[in-house]
């Protein structure tokens, strides 16, 4: 990532991000309710979801919330917000804000919200301490936050079929991205969440399998967040054969007609 100028950095990425991205509900929320249940979201909670994005799991506290409460998308990219927004309106949540703005340094008051999340954004600023102490800041006494990171490298195979299978389309290689894994080792979100201040701290290592039908846009979303600027220019022609050359590379997770996928993640809660 681009340390010297991250928002630039993410603008330049939200096209990949925005592949494929569902109008409406999450097609799978699982990370997403076990997000909710880690920060004991409750029906009327002010929530604050950093690392939105595209709205995921801003969408899916939302519908846990009922329309009472509210939630804030928070991220540095106007354009994935937009989505968020839309996606809520479509929806008809009316308790849904956007903020944009960095982690690292919060424009909320401290002792504010009732809960904070984050799915899959903590690997990726470079000082997560003063993030993870700004989340800390916001929530009221005794309020958690719940943080959601991708697990090892090697825990999640498909990452290496995309990028085998871009490597194989493009004809040269894509070095892994591996800041999406950084802290993807035991210990690593326990000792942040500590150094950060938080008490009563949890870290576990969380999976399930999901099954994703050939030809599904699973892989085409995976590709599309990778390299943007590298797919961003492909018709559709060229999206089916470069997901044919990324299922190829994940023929070892192939059952029947569909791939058996191990999604694996560690969640980290602490209370203030």
């Amino acid at each position: 990532m681009n340390s010297a100028n991250p928002q630039n950095y993410w603008k330049n990425r939200s096209a990949g991000w925005m592949e494929g991205t569902t109008p409406g509900k999450a097609t799978d929320d699982t990370f997403d309710r076990l997000l909710i249940e880690a920060a004991i979201i409750a029906p009327g909670n002010n929530v604050l979801d950093l690392a939105a994005g595209t709205g995921d799991p801003t969408i899916s506290i939302a519908d846990h919330l009922g329309n009472t409460g509210s939630v804030t998308a928070f991220d540095m990219a106007e354009d994935m917000l937009a989505v968020a927004t839309k996606r809520a309106e479509s929806l008809g949540f009316n308790n849904v804000q956007t903020r944009i703005g960095d982690m690292e340094d919060l424009p909320f008051a401290d002792d504010n919200f009732d809960a904070v999340t984050c799915r899959n954004g903590l690997m990726f600023p470079e000082n997560k301490f003063a993030c993870a102490a700004e989340a800390r800041r916001v929530l009221k006494p005794g309020a958690r936050a719940a943080w959601l990171v991708w697990a090892t490298y090697d825990e999640n195979p498909t990452c290496g079929a995309v990028r085998a299978g871009l490597s194989e389309y493009f004809g040269e290689d894509f070095p892994p991205r591996m800041v999406r894994h950084i802290l993807g080792k035991e210990g690593a979100l326990r000792k942040l969440l500590g150094e950060a201040g938080f008490e009563t701290i949890e870290e576990r290592r969380v999976s399930y399998r999901r099954v994703v039908k050939s030809g599904d846009d699973y892989f085409r979303r995976a590709a599309a967040r990778t390299i943007p600027h590298r797919t961003g220019v492909l018709d559709e022609q060229g999206w089916k054969t470069l997901v044919a050359c990324i299922e190829k590379a994940a023929s070892a997770l192939r059952l029947g007609g569909a791939f058996d996928i191990p999604v694996v993640a560690r969640f980290g809660i602490g209370v203030k």
